[in-house]
């Protein structure tokens, strides 16, 4: 797992990503707001460092967008903005951390290598059903060692269906797990998240069953083999 930053001053963040690196931590460098949530769907991040003065969004906003999407890593708000106040509107906002600028480099490297152990510690368990593995931490899986390319729906709507190992999942527990339980969704959105899930699954090959999503009428779906 890595660290992303998201930091528009450009010698701060050379600074955060040489100092972090020697310290043996992998750093990802976005300038603008654009992208975050995007780049938390694609890679397994450990922890973010966030500046709070960016050219495209507000920090604040954004931290509460990255909450909202379900992202619970921790979180260290990076600003030259240090009032009691300004804290505190971090914090609400769901900061876990906050340091303002100027700020010493040690102790930067301290928090974020606190918050990544963090991380770290509260990796869930893969889980696995048959010769299906789910990497929840890193947002991978994988059918008979050989990796799916799912998108990040897919792979939540697949982690629930696998976490029930064959038994049926309901809409409305998938509802609640996936998209949240204050969104309003469809049935229909449910069908056609369902239908780019399957489009996605290994099909069966000469000695080895493929995987399916099975629609049980009133009840809900589940995993089966295909032989």
């Amino acid at each position: 797992m890595s660290v992303l930053l998201v930091e528009d001053d450009v010698a701060i963040g050379r600074a955060v990503v040489q100092g972090l690196s020697a310290r043996g931590l992998a750093v990802r460098w976005l300038r603008q707001g654009a992208g975050v949530l995007d780049a938390l769907a694609e890679a397994p991040i450990a922890a973010i460092v966030l500046d709070l003065g960016l050219p495209d969004a507000d920090g604040l906003e954004l931290c509460r967008a990255i909450r909202a999407a379900g992202h619970g890593l921790p979180l260290l708000m990076l600003t030259a903005r240090g009032a009691l106040d300004d804290r505190l509107d971090g914090f609400a906002a769901g900061a876990d951390d906050y340091l303002p600028k100027p700020f010493a480099f040690a102790e930067l490297a301290a928090r974020v290598g606190v918050m990544v152990r963090r991380s770290e510690q509260l990796a869930p368990a893969p889980v696995k059903w048959e010769a299906l593995c789910i990497d929840r931490a890193s947002g991978r899986a994988t059918w008979r060692d050989a990796p799916l390319t799912l998108e990040p729906r897919a792979f939540a709507l697949l982690t629930e269906l696998a976490i029930a190992r064959g038994g049926i999942v309901s809409r409305s527990q998938l509802v609640d797990r996936v998209w949240g339980a204050d969104a309003v969704i469809t049935d229909n959105a449910v069908d056609v998240a369902i239908s780019a899930l399957r489009r996605r699954l290994p099909e069966p090959g000469d000695d080895a069953p493929g995987l399916a999503v099975q629609a049980h009428r009133g009840q809900g779906y589940a995993l089966r083999l295909v032989p």
